[in-house]
């Protein structure tokens, strides 16, 4: 098996934490990037996803699924 099991778990973690965070902050910004063009709309939602993502979803998916990813 190419990940180990860790790793996959941590994988299967992020993607829970990435897919719901991705779809309300876009959401959110919709009205303001409807009328930017697609590399500036990009730019403003990676500058507000990453950060979010990374200081915030993550750490809770963390905590929420840490007994899982300890065993």
């Amino acid at each position: 098996m190419i990940f180990k099991k860790h790793r996959l778990k941590r994988l299967v973690v992020g993607w829970i934490a990435l897919y719901p965070t991705l779809l309300i902050i876009l959401f959110l910004l919709s009205g303001i990037t409807r009328y930017l063009s697609i590399p500036l709309a990009t730019l403003v939602e990676v500058i507000v996803i990453v950060p979010v993502t990374q200081l915030l979803a993550y750490p809770i998916a963390e905590k929420i699924f840490a007994k899982w990813l300890s065993s």
